[in-house]
């Protein structure tokens, strides 16, 4: 059959409104994965225009795994109990064989749905790459992280990117005023409207640093209430790996995005610092043989365009000796 399917077409069948003939033509059109996208595109552009009723996969996955939790109680010994008897309530092994193909189900089509809709950005170590968002926002991409956007370009109402690692944004200001919202991993998430900042994101902590503009930014602290916090440029807002959010302010932003440029600008920044910086960037790992090192600290900027540049660099600064193992780093004296 293999016939051309218009976006028309399959509107009218989004609808409910295709013949027998338009399925089975849509059904055979949909043998080609390059098709497949398109489908999906048309229909989150049709749902749009549509809303529709969302199921919730997250409530309903629970719902199942209830079922099965509650089946497998009833299934386990129970002690005996005098005059009294317990009869579990019949459940045919259909249903449990149901119930684990529903569960299968929802999370095949979960994740799917999730892989068609949204692609991923990402660095290697030692990597920058500079992106251009469907709205024209410019984003850098810091080494060792990754950036998810949708597939098909942002919705009506808000742009939201999920960020693991470091980014500079710069975003643009719509004319109809559309939210963009940064997610993190930590809980933190940045809303603005057009601005510039940077937000940092690895497993030693999360740091937001605003160099233009406006920004709002809400914490959802897994044991406090959520916190939203307006910043002002040269604000900043830390989170560490325990959960606690400071707040700071620098008269000079830009260095928090001196990285874009393969610049490091160090202010007593420690060597424990240092070694995480060198991990998240280069994927090396640092062995200190002499743990008093590890406080020792360094003021300046430099640029190193890969890690051994970088080592070179501290190591003249620090005035120790390094040597290199694959990617194990031992600093001594």
């Amino acid at each position: 059959m293999n016939q051309t399917i218009t976006k028309g077409t399959l509107f009218e069948h989004f609808a409910g409104r295709s013949t027998a003939l338009q399925r089975a033509m849509i059904a055979d059109w949909l043998q080609q994965p390059a098709n497949q996208l398109q489908y999906v595109a048309w229909l989150d552009e049709w749902e749009r225009q549509h809303l529709q009723y969302v199921a919730d996969d997250e409530k309903g996955l629970q719902t199942v795994l209830n079922r099965i939790e509650v089946w497998e109680q009833q299934q386990s010994p129970l002690a005996a109990v005098p005059d009294t008897r317990v009869r579990p309530l019949p459940i045919s092994p259909r249903w449990l064989v149901a119930a684990s193909l529903a569960l299968c189900l929802l999370a095949g089509l979960y994740a799917s749905r999730q892989q068609l809709l949204y692609k991923t950005q990402e660095t290697a170590y030692g990597e920058t790459r500079q992106l251009t968002l469907p709205d024209g926002s410019q984003v850098t991409l810091n080494a060792h992280s990754t950036l998810r956007i949708p597939r098909f370009g942002f919705g009506a109402k808000t742009r939201a990117v999920w960020l693991t690692g470091e980014a500079a944004f710069s975003i643009q200001h719509t004319p109809s005023h559309q939210r963009f919202v940064v997610h993190t991993n930590r809980g933190v998430d940045v809303v603005v409207l057009g601005t510039e900042f940077n937000v940092y994101d690895r497993p030693g902590g999360t740091k937001v640093v605003l160099s233009k503009g406006a920004i709002q930014l809400t914490y959802a602290s897994p044991t406090k209430p959520v916190r939203q916090l307006r910043l002002k440029p040269g604000d900043a807002v830390s989170v560490d790996s325990s959960g606690q959010l400071t707040q700071s302010h620098t008269t000079q932003p830009a260095i928090s995005t001196a990285w874009r440029d393969h610049r490091f600008v160090f202010k007593s920044t420690t060597v424990r610092e240092i070694a995480e910086l060198l991990r998240d960037t280069y994927n090396l790992r640092v062995i200190l043989k002499n743990k008093e090192l590890g406080n020792r600290t360094v003021t300046g900027s430099f640029q190193a365009n890969n890690a051994d540049e970088f080592l070179q660099v501290v190591a003249e600064l620090l005035e120790i000796n390094y040597k290199q193992k694959d990617n194990t780093v031992t600093f001594f004296e």
